[in-house]
């Protein structure tokens, strides 16, 4: 559990550390070029932005902590497992996911929905990743249900499975909020360019959050 719990506070240190970088980059002069919009990214003051996403930070680390703690034996083992099974229960996890993600990405558009949950979130209109922790509590602990969710239904497993999905889970959420279009990245960069179109122009497409697969087979790819 000592190794579990040190990985998963290594991965939230990681993310951190690239929220810090990738907010930098979208607000320094010298990246501008590298934006996919030179819009402003949130009409909202500085002090309440922080409130929210220091809330949001709080209620992240003590929702992962505590079902963590509370499911270890239901989620993960640690028994020797070959390479390829942990790597097959990782993709596992991470496409239940998306899948049942995206269905819960399309709910929260709901008219009601959208009011007064869901359209926190959109107040970025052209999202930097600083605004992936711009959202309703309801939202984030959503999307953590999903994922505990998603590796209870094909759990337990192998302790780096779980451990890679949340490190992909949680690091993917952060950069495709960027903004930002990256040298190299190619495939980072058409995620993000998807998701900034949902933020920016059309509510009704690029559902996904991890792939463009469920769009491309529900029909809402934009």
């Amino acid at each position: 559990m000592a190794f579990f719990f040190t990985v998963v506070a290594a991965t939230l240190a990681s993310n951190a550390i690239l929220l810090g970088v990738l907010a930098w980059a979208y607000h320094s002069p010298r990246l501008a070029h590298r934006r996919i919009s030179p819009k402003p990214g949130i009409k909202v003051a500085w002090p309440k932005r922080l409130r929210i996403m220091a809330v949001i930070s709080t209620l992240s680390l003590a929702a992962v902590i505590l079902p963590s703690w509370l499911l270890f034996e239901h989620l993960v083992h640690e028994r020797p497992t070959a390479w390829w099974v942990v790597a097959l229960q990782a993709v596992g996890i991470l496409t239940i996911y998306d899948f049942v993600y995206y269905g819960l990405h399309r709910t929260l558009h709901h008219k009601k929905l959208m009011r007064f949950v869901h359209g926190v979130h959109h107040r970025a209109r052209n999202p930097s990743a600083l605004e992936s922790f711009y959202l309703h509590p309801i939202e984030l602990l959503a999307g953590l249900a999903l994922l505990y969710g998603a590796t209870l239904a094909i759990g337990p497993v192998h302790v780096h499975a779980f451990l890679i999905a949340f490190f992909v889970y949680s690091t993917l959420n952060i950069v495709i909020h960027s903004g930002l279009v990256v040298p190299g990245f190619g495939p980072l960069n058409f995620l993000t360019k998807k998701h900034h179109v949902h933020h920016q122009d059309d509510f009704a497409k690029n559902y996904s959050s991890l792939t463009p697969l469920p769009d491309l087979l529900f029909g809402t790819a934009g």
